[in-house]
């Protein structure tokens, strides 16, 4: 075990990519199963507080200590197994995603879930519930994560294999490995149904393990997970297309989604109709910051759609003419629509992708500006009333900002960068405001991101304290003396 106690050594370890600060005493680095388990039974016994480190990619604070001690996760970054006869992967929590996906490639197989921080650890993907641009065809983390080993906050080992325990009669029971019983008080939270990642998985008949999947590091600690895995598929078409009238973009993705439902359930090898894997979304002031990289961005776009397709050979022709005929319906820039048929290809279209977040963190350094950045998801049929309800407060704020997101899963992401305190107010109403408003319409605080330290009260918000109450007594049924992930969620 490697142990870092010097303040210039700890300080890395004490904000993540919100650039939220903590405290620690020190930073615990085990370099194996044992000692990860022997960490957490020494903290238990003297009741020392646990924070979970990963990436520190996260943007709420969850991997950001309050107190105690930090346990990174860099040392257990083994892949242990990856078995492409049942297609699944055995992985330690500090495993990288990039390097889980470089290793899958070289096999002919890919890990769907694809957060867009891809220096991102599986075990902060599991704890946070993370998802990416995918998720519309595949769905988040939580639907590919088929097995876990965790550490219980009393140094117990917990196995959950899903499809094994659920919840009966408001009540999960568990057995640890020294056979101590578990009764943990589950009730229906009346969760969002949409793309969802804030506070526990609550519902009727629920799998047991999809408890721990987004837990933020509350209830146990992961050691070992087993995610499933897929083939690579044939080809992939990516597309970024460009609007010149916002209402007609909404009606393309209207179109495009509904398509997409009811052919992505077919097998694509045989599929020849619009199929996206992904939609994604990016507004005019977004493509404004990026023409001086990109300078081919049509200078009167009002915002840009990118799409991906998975599809055979045999069908490439009739694909592409689906795809710009559709276009063509929608946007008289369809000539400007830039395509993706292979790896430099594509790679070209993710570098676009993720300039955009790199761009704004250049401005909020240069100006020494404070974003504020909304998480928030609504019921699909709601899409262009939030859409437009979003805009108009971001356009009535005077402040700097950037609209983008999975416009596929009617998930926003509105970055306000304030220069002053003034503007800080303004956009923390504004955040308030786009929260209020997607609750109203029966949406989520957090789509992706979590609730870790900086969202506590938009939890609440959305859920009121009765429930909130729930998820405490579910917490202290699994860490009565509150020492793991202190500080987050409640």
């Amino acid at each position: 075990m490697l142990e870092k106690k010097e303040k210039d050594l700890i300080e890395p370890y004490l904000a993540d990519a919100s650039n939220f600060k903590g405290n620690a005493s020190s930073i615990l680095i085990p370099e194996d199963f044992e000692e990860l388990w022997e960490i957490i039974s020494a903290c238990y016994n003297d009741k020392i507080k646990i924070t979970i480190s990963g990436a520190r990619t996260g943007l709420t604070g969850s991997a950001v200590p309050l107190e105690g001690v930090v346990v990174s996760m860099e040392k257990l970054n083994r892949i242990i197994q990856i078995n492409t006869k049942d297609r699944t992967a055995i992985l330690e929590p500090g495993v990288i995603i990039t390097d889980f996906q470089n290793e899958l490639k070289e096999k002919g197989f890919f890990y769907a879930p694809n957060p867009t921080e891809t220096n991102s650890m599986i075990g902060g993907n599991i704890s946070t519930a993370a998802s990416g641009a995918r998720t519309f065809k595949y769905g988040t983390t939580r639907d590919f994560v088929k097995r876990l080993k965790i550490i219980l906050s009393n140094g117990h080992l917990l196995e959950l294999k899903r499809g094994e325990i659920f919840e009966k009669d408001a009540v999960i029971l568990l057995f640890d490995n020294k056979k101590t019983p578990y009764k943990i008080p589950v009730e229906d939270i009346d969760m969002p149904n949409v793309k969802h990642a804030a506070g526990y998985y609550l519902k009727n008949g629920m799998d047991a393990i999809d408890l721990f999947i987004g837990s933020e590091g509350t209830l146990g600690v992961i050691a070992e997970i087993e995610v499933g895995i897929l083939k690579i598929p044939e080809k992939v078409l990516g597309l970024i297309a460009f609007f010149n009238d916002e209402n007609k973009m909404l009606g393309f993705v209207d179109e495009v989604r509904e398509k997409s439902i009811v052919n992505n359930k077919k097998d694509y090898l045989t599929n020849q109709h619009i199929s996206a894997r992904l939609i994604e979304y990016f507004d005019n002031k977004s493509l404004d910051l990026l023409r001086n990289k990109f300078p081919q961005i049509p200078v009167n776009s009002a915002g840009a759609i990118w799409i991906e397709q998975e599809y055979a050979s045999v069908n490439e022709d009739l694909i592409l003419t689906n795809w710009y005929e559709l276009i063509n319906q929608y946007s008289s820039l369809a000539d400007f629509t830039w395509s993706a048929m292979n790896e430099n290809e594509h790679k070209k279209l993710s570098e676009f992708r993720h300039e955009l977040p790199l761009q704004v963190y250049e401005l909020i350094t240069k100006y020494n500006s404070i974003k504020i950045g909304t998480d928030s998801a609504v019921p699909s049929k709601y899409l262009k009333e939030y859409y437009r309800y979003i805009k108009e407060q971001l356009n009535n704020s005077g402040i700097t900002y950037f609209l983008w997101g999975h416009i596929g899963n009617s998930h926003f992401h509105a970055n306000l960068l304030s220069k002053d305190e003034v503007e800080l107010v303004k956009a923390k109403e504004i955040y308030k405001n786009c929260i209020g408003k997607a609750l109203e319409y029966g949406g989520t605080v957090s789509a992706e991101h979590g609730i870790g330290k900086l969202k506590k009260e938009y939890l609440l918000q959305m859920y009121g304290n009765e429930k909130i109450e729930i998820m405490r007594r579910i917490k202290l049924s699994l860490d009565p003396e509150n020492i793991l992930g202190y500080g987050n969620l409640f």
